[in-house]
């Protein structure tokens, strides 16, 4: 479970200060999320992300604050979203060998144990920082590990790297990603890289890209 000896953080740090995420589905933006991040002790990166999207019947306002070590490896984070007016909220603490999630949804509390026998990765539903965050220490992992341990769910994910097909979406063809992220059996999240940061994230089966929109400031709103 030990990764390579990872970069120093301030290359993520200055990158996550250069822009924003804007979400697009079938090539309509549907909201932005800002990310900002800050060194800490031993490398060590702390993380918030602001999330707003509104497509169809569908709205969210999420506030992601995570930790992670020098390695990218997540420590803890927290979730706070309203989901179509209904409060929803995570909390996950990741030690050596275990993590532990406690999550609310309106009224109903659920919590989980689950084993870390794989390096973790934080994979945070609708923060696309922690899937940035996640393709990025995913890729500095020696090239024999390719199944990790997606947070908070508990579930076994593989990976692909580097991609050798362009991936087709929209009428738009991209050039071979940095790193595949298999969600789920049906499920596949490429990313692509610039410099220390990820520059697209795109999910064919959704119909979604992300993109990295340098030098902007913060969207007040929705497109």
């Amino acid at each position: 479970m030990n990764a390579v000896s990872s970069p120093p953080a301030d290359p993520i740090v200055r990158a996550c200060g250069t822009g924003r995420f804007v979400p697009y589905f079938r090539n309509r933006p549907i909201g932005s999320e800002t990310a900002r991040a800050e060194a800490g002790t031993s490398g060590r990166i702390r993380l918030l992300a602001e999330t707003e999207i509104a497509i169809h019947r569908f709205e969210l306002r999420q506030t992601v604050v995570a930790e992670f070590a020098a390695d990218l490896r997540p420590r803890f984070c927290t979730v706070e979203a309203v989901v179509n007016a209904r409060p929803f909220s995570l909390e996950l603490e990741v030690e050596r060998d275990r993590a532990v999630v406690a999550s609310r949804s309106g009224t109903e509390r659920r919590s989980a144990l689950c084993d870390v026998t794989r390096p973790p990765l934080l994979l945070v539903d609708n923060c696309f920082a922690s899937h940035a965050f996640a393709a990025l220490a995913a890729a500095r992992h020696a090239s024999a590990i390719d199944a990790f341990l997606s947070l908070p769910a508990c579930e076994e994910l593989r990976l692909t790297r580097p991609g050798v097909l362009k991936v087709l979406l929209g009428g738009r063809e991209f050039g071979p990603p940095a790193i595949s992220l298999h969600l789920t059996p049906d499920l596949d999240e490429h990313a692509w890289l610039l410099g220390d940061w990820i520059e697209r994230l795109v999910i064919p089966q959704t119909q979604m890209r992300i993109e990295w929109t340098a030098n902007l400031p913060p969207s007040g709103g929705h497109s």
